[in-house]
């Protein structure tokens, strides 16, 4: 099931100047992108770079779980200044987002760019054109939701031309995202064999379509598309390809990890020269005991804030779930003051930070929390299929259903469940923010940190552009509220 995703890349893409240029890209090795092999090769590295981004570097943790507040972290350790919104321009977490993206984007762009010189058979021509641009797509939609509009690259560059490059505006990125959606959606086949299980299809790209579309009509866009995004949403839902699992625990188990409740997953597997995911391990204590996690945890894991702690509802089965309230320490004594995320804690693993379990990147039950909040925006209806969804939410997680008389008390219950139903999923940042209730959310959860006046203004929904990105390219301007 996990073959594709596992063949030996004996290349590189981007040459070793690529964290110094970033966006400027980077020449490929002479001779290769020469047979159809060759480009499968190429675009099984375009995942590899995916997967690197999305779930291996701390980055893609740091940056989205670690800004809300579903975590906290005191000290500027790994993730505390994300966490106290005492970021510069100078953090290096920041610049390794930029360039590490900008690098996987590169690979990309080249197989598009040699695609067309191969002689191959059309329909896996198409499909290897779908898989390179929905890739860069999710990319992109990361990249626009940390550091709001910046360069638009879709070919690769001259060293001279990559020190010219400027940012687009967040429009203009969602623009690209969007056709780059749109096109996969066509391009992509709706399934496959057994053998390529990983590959997106095109469900994957309409699902991820469909929830660009909400983002475009949150903040800071607010342009109406909910009804183009309920559609998209709705076909995905209606397909019969997918599954609402009744237990919320399932969900994140290894024996399912191959289930539909995935639109898109991310493959990985352990004892394969880092092709492992570190995940699970990584928000373990460091000093857990090995009985309960193999090969024990990392000290860059998610501070958990006793706000989120809080906020279950009593019996609650997501936070047993997810959450490990107790633990032992190597020591032998039993820790009740640090608890910590266990999602995807099950499975094969073979070292520490090398566990073979998938990272689902779109969940089912997002496509259906999405729709339902589609469906509020366009026209709230206390007893239609907006409430009865998240009340089905409600009732896998053990809860009595609930009742709203307004769209502003659904907007607000739906920002409940999916901070419940997604935490350590890194949606919770991106949630607050595209709903326009970061400011209101996080200055009243920092006030317990005698912190509210850390983020001053909605400049702060946004990262810095990194300063060693401008010192490359003075191009870049600087994002409002960062010196």
């Amino acid at each position: 099931m996990k073959k594709f995703l596992y063949t030996l890349i004996l290349f590189q893409l981007v040459g070793c100047d690529s964290l110094d240029l970033v966006p400027i890209s980077q020449r490929s090795v002479e001779g290769f992108y020469q047979n159809e092999t060759q480009i499968n090769q190429a675009v099984i590295g375009c995942y590899n770079g995916l997967r690197n981004a999305l779930v291996s570097q701390q980055y893609s943790y740091m940056l989205t779980e670690s800004r809300s507040d579903n975590t906290f972290q005191s000290l500027d350790y790994n993730d505390g200044n994300i966490s106290r919104f005492s970021e510069t321009s100078l953090l290096p977490i920041l610049y390794t987002a930029w360039s590490n993206s900008y690098n996987k984007i590169q690979r990309c762009n080249k197989v598009l760019e040699e695609l067309p010189k191969v002689e191959m058979n059309e329909n896996l021509a198409r499909q290897y054109e779908g898989e390179a641009k929905f890739i860069r797509a999710l990319l992109y939609f990361d990249l626009v939701r940390f550091f709001g509009g910046v360069p638009v690259v879709t070919k690769s560059l001259t060293i001279s031309e990559g020190y010219e490059v400027t940012r687009n505006s967040v429009e203009e990125v969602y623009q690209q995202i969007e056709k780059d959606l749109q096109d996969a959606s066509q391009l992509l086949p709706a399934s496959y064999d057994a053998a390529n299980l990983g590959r997106a299809t095109s469900w994957a790209a309409k699902g991820y379509l469909g929830k660009v579309l909400v983002y475009e009509s949150g903040y800071p866009m607010n342009k109406n598309r909910w009804s183009e995004a309920s559609t998209i949403l709705k076909g995905v839902i209606d397909s019969g390809q997918f599954e609402f699992f009744e237990d919320y625990a399932e969900i994140f188990r290894h024996a399912n990890e191959n289930g539909k409740q995935s639109v898109f997953s991310l493959v990985f597997k352990s004892g394969a020269e880092g092709e492992g995911n570190p995940f699970p391990s990584r928000n373990a204590p460091n000093f857990v005991s090995r009985n309960e996690v193999p090969f024990g945890g990392s000290p860059y894991q998610l501070f958990l804030s006793n706000d989120l702690l809080q906020s279950f509802e009593e019996n609650d089965l997501r936070k047993d779930a997810a959450i490990a309230m107790r633990w032992t320490h190597t020591s032998g004594e039993v820790i009740e003051s640090m608890p910590y995320s266990k999602k995807y804690l099950d499975g094969p693993v073979a070292a520490a930070s090398d566990w073979d379990i998938n990272w689902i990147a779109l969940r089912y039950d997002d496509v259906l929390m999405l729709y339902a909040e589609s469906l509020n925006e366009i026209a709230f209806d206390p007893a239609g299929e907006a409430v009865a969804i998240l009340n089905r939410i409600r009732r896998r997680a053990g809860l009595e259903p609930k009742s709203v008389s307004s769209q502003q008390e659904f907007r607000l219950w739906m920002e409940k469940e999916r901070r419940h139903e997604f935490c350590f999923e890194n949606q919770r940042w991106f949630d607050l923010v595209r709903t326009d209730r970061a400011m209101d959310v996080m200055k009243a959860f920092l006030a317990q940190y005698n912190l509210e006046n850390a983020i001053p203004s909605k400049d702060r929904y946004i990262y810095p552009i990194p300063q060693p990105a401008i010192d490359i390219n003075n191009n870049l301007a600087q994002n409002p509220g960062y010196n």
